[in-house]
């Protein structure tokens, strides 16, 4: 708890340095842009081959009735099939992988139980029996870097800032993962395990693609701190401001000069020039180049661009009001545009009270999205989303106007081992449930040629594997 206390006495000096900072914000902001819709807002659903044990609602659904008779305890699962599992004592919001291993974040709330504390490091060279390798326990990754736990694989650098709760002020974790991924080198500590304050307010986190930029971003009010880490044992705040009322994840274009940056309220997407940062300007500021919001989802929460053929295209998720991933055309990134949606049929309006009834007793998230991953940025032929309780979906997204679903795993309730998650959010947390589903907001990694890594809340991290030849694309 010393890491906490320390935290708490640091708040007004990085405050006060933030006043002291260049706070040049984003101008041009206006925050209108419509949103036309050209081609599906629904994906159709998956055809399940053999072996697979469907879904016996709708698409996406967990009816109330598998909840109260434990057949969601079975979970459900379509061209997919389990391969290893760690599982340890769960896990919370975002937890990458990279190369043979996976960092699994831990929640602030179980504190006072955990047994593991930190990130686990799980070493699953071998897919079929991941294992436990050792655990990060730095001051951000002690106290849970929740959305900001992020890989930059270019420069194999493990990052995250801490949280906490949900707003956290000071400190920049960065690990070397490059050279051993299963043993983690802290590289910016000054003594023992204790890293140097580098951040202001955090909540979400990403790199920059060169690996020498963490952007660390806070939530409400909509902080932006970027973070020179191109010395990453001595990292330095290079800029921060104020660029909305609030704002959520975000990634940044290959070159490092747009950063797509997701606001909550309202649901949307603007975009900046962080060009400015980017090069290193002796007086840096952010412009704003466009935007789009839209009014069917809630809480916008990251996004990932990619390109068609050479025409720019962004995917945006978001985590609340029925919503889920949708892709924009940025061919004008003064008025970007969307133009599909990659909705389930439980997200339609009509299906509105039977959400409310299956997810009233599993926290605060129902069937919505949170992160996403490509299995290539240039031409992508599918993505694969974790879905808070309709677990982990995936999609052909060949043509960006029709995505289809392809397989799915919604891997078994954990009801009856919530007290030894307390690693879990979800088990753990004020806006937590029932654990009648489970809560699997990871964003999934594409392995090989067969295999999705993914970390869910309350399974853990589990390796799957498609069957009935539904992946790779041809």
């Amino acid at each position: 708890m010393q890491y906490l206390q320390l935290a708490a006495l640091l708040t007004s000096a990085m405050l006060m340095t933030a006043c002291g900072s260049d706070n040049s914000g984003p101008s041009n902001s206006s925050r209108t842009t419509p949103s036309g819709i050209t081609g599906a807002s629904f994906v159709e659903p998956a055809e399940c081959g053999a072996g697979s044990v469907p879904e016996t609602g709708v698409q996406g659904q967990v009816p109330l009735a598998d909840r109260e008779s434990g057949r969601s305890k079975q979970g459900y699962r379509c061209n997919m099939e389990l391969v290893g599992q760690y599982q340890g004592e769960g896990s919370t919001w975002v937890n990458p992988s990279y190369k043979t291993c996976s960092y699994m974040g831990t929640t602030f709330s179980g504190i006072p139980t955990k047994v593991s504390q930190g990130v686990q490091v799980i070493d699953a060279r071998d897919p079929a029996n991941p294992v436990l390798s050792t655990n990060l326990t730095s001051p951000a990754f002690f106290q849970s870097p929740w959305e900001s736990l992020k890989v930059n694989e270019a420069r194999g650098l493990l990052g995250g800032v801490a949280v906490g709760p949900i707003v956290g002020v000071g400190f920049l974790d960065i690990y070397d993962v490059g050279t051993d991924c299963a043993n983690p080198v802290l590289l910016n500590s000054a003594v023992s395990n204790l890293t140097l304050p580098a951040n202001l307010l955090g909540h979400e986190g990403a790199w920059s693609p060169d690996g020498n930029t963490y952007w660390a971003t806070g939530a409400s009010p909509g902080s932006i701190t970027a973070i020179d880490t191109s010395n990453p044992s001595s990292p330095k705040i290079l800029f921060t401001t104020i660029a909305s009322p609030n704002n959520h994840g975000f990634e940044l274009s290959e070159d490092g000069n747009r950063m797509y940056l997701t606001t909550t309220s309202p649901p949307g997407v603007i975009i900046l020039d962080t060009s400015s940062i980017q090069k290193r300007d002796p007086f840096p500021m952010l412009t704003e180049l466009g935007s789009v919001i839209w009014e069917d989802g809630d809480l916008s929460q990251h996004t990932i661009p990619v390109f068609y053929d050479g025409k720019p295209f962004l995917i945006a998720v978001d985590e609340g009001g029925a919503g889920a991933a949708r892709i924009i055309d940025l061919s004008d990134e003064t008025a970007p545009v969307v133009v599909s949606k990659l909705k389930l049929a439980i997200h339609a309006e009509e299906n509105a009270n039977i959400r409310a009834a299956d997810t009233a007793n599993n926290g605060f998230f129902g069937y919505e999205a949170h992160y996403c991953g490509v299995d290539r940025k240039i031409n992508p032929t599918a993505i694969a989303c974790g879905y808070f309780q309709s677990g982990v979906r995936v999609f052909d997204i060949r043509n960006p106007l029709a995505a289809k679903e392809i397989a799915y795993y919604n891997p078994p309730a954990q009801s009856e081992k919530k007290s030894q998650l307390a690693g879990s959010e979800h088990a753990t947390s004020a806006i937590g449930g029932d654990l009648s589903t489970d809560w699997c907001s990871s964003p999934p990694r594409f392995v090989g040629n067969d295999q999705i890594w993914v970390t869910c809340q309350d399974n853990g991290f589990m390796v799957l594997k498609f069957t009935n030849e539904a992946y790779p694309l041809k």
